[in-house]
């Protein structure tokens, strides 16, 4: 009976090793097999756009003469991320109060300028800046060196300029971290910002890139006068009170405004300078509040002279309002002080006839097809 009962338990241990062993195997295989059937089951990932694709820029021929556009390397442009831009750029969500966008002070259809106002108006209605709303247009040639952009050079790119003015609290009087949690909530937003960025993660570095990109393709340079200097012969060009207006522009000894604003070998007409224009004998600090240089007193940006049909009133605190003040300015008005630029101190002398014709060929640079396009519209 001992002998038995020791073989008895044996077998029921041995059977309790087996009956371990087959669960232990069997649950392995379910897990294996549960694993394969959720890797099938899974659904596959679509949240990665692929690469952005590349921008073509739509340059004037004769625009040749002054290279390709600037493009940073860390901020290609892309058809993805100019089509955020534009949307960026027309965006209220910007400002304080959802009030206003970049566009409420750059109009496209003046020429990116807030046309009859010497100065723009802030985003609570009432608050006025110092500085005339300057156009944008042709900014992908802009000179990058040390300070390039706005009237008194505190931006020194393109996408550094996006970045002030919705914290400025002379206009969009936001802060960054509330206009990021805007854009996150929103639902378009995050999509778009994935296909120019590959990545939802929105901030404010990604959102001045995309306006910035958007901001390069505002290109002008389909005015008569730009078909006078192809030679174009399908198209309007210039008149004959024209064509002697762009002689006293390019003459020396009369109008001479080609050295700050360009001729037929610079069809931006800017040479991107800053300088002190003559306008008051104790001028606005300018460029010297940024660089601290007492020697950059009175000293703005050059603006281009394209365009200035749709972008009255003039100078960077919009003090004149017509084209025929601007150019009596420089005959008899220039204001002397310590750093007026060496080309003011010039005398002019250009009779009732050859002022008109100035005006006249000035008024020939205006680029209507650039102020309808719709690709620059919202």
């Amino acid at each position: 009976m001992d002998r038995l009962y020791l073989l008895l338990n044996k077998m029921k241990y041995y059977f309790k090793i087996i009956f371990i062993t087959v669960i232990a195997l069997l649950g392995a295989c379910r897990e294996d097999d549960n694993s394969d059937l959720i890797i099938e089951r899974e659904e596959p990932h679509n949240n990665d756009p692929g690469e952005p694709t590349p921008y073509t820029f739509q340059v004037p021929a004769h625009f040749s003469r002054i290279g390709a556009p600037f493009v940073p390397q860390d901020n290609p442009t892309t058809v993805e991320g100019v089509a955020l831009g534009k949307k960026l750029f027309f965006e209220r969500k910007l400002s304080r109060n959802n009030q206003i966008s970049c566009a409420s002070c750059h109009k496209p259809e003046a020429s990116f300028n807030d046309p009859g106002k010497a100065v723009s108006i802030g985003a609570d209605g009432t608050t006025q800046g110092i500085r005339n709303a300057m156009p944008l247009f042709n900014l992908a040639w802009t000179k990058i060196t040390n300070s390039d952009f706005n009237w008194h050079g505190n931006a020194e790119s393109l996408e550094e300029q996006a970045l002030e003015p919705v914290v400025n609290p002379l206009e969009m009087q936001e802060s960054w971290p509330n206009v990021v949690n805007k854009l996150k909530a929103d639902p378009d937003y995050p999509r778009l910002f994935n296909e120019a960025f590959g990545t939802v993660d929105i901030d404010s570095h990604l959102v001045v890139k995309a306006i910035a990109q958007f901001e390069r393709t505002l290109i002008s340079g389909e005015s008569r006068y730009d078909n006078y200097i192809n030679n174009q012969s399908n198209g309007p060009t210039l008149t004959a009170q024209e064509i002697r207006g762009l002689q006293l522009f390019i003459n020396e000894d009369k109008g001479d405004c080609a050295h700050c604003h360009g001729d037929q070998s610079n069809p931006l007409m800017t040479d991107f300078q800053f300088r002190n224009n003559g306008l008051d004998a104790n001028p606005d600090s300018g460029l010297a509040a940024v660089t601290k240089n007492p020697n950059d007193i009175g000293k703005f940006k050059t603006p281009s002279v394209r365009n200035l049909v749709f972008t009255a009133p003039y100078m960077h605190d919009g003090r004149f309002t017509t084209l025929e003040e601007v150019v009596d300015f420089y005959i008899d008005d220039i204001q002397e002080s310590p750093t007026l630029d060496g080309f003011m101190r010039k005398k002019r002398e250009l009779t009732s006839q050859e002022r008109a014709d100035l005006v006249a060929f000035l008024k020939s640079m205006t680029d209507s097809s650039f102020t309808r396009n719709p690709a620059f519209r919202p």
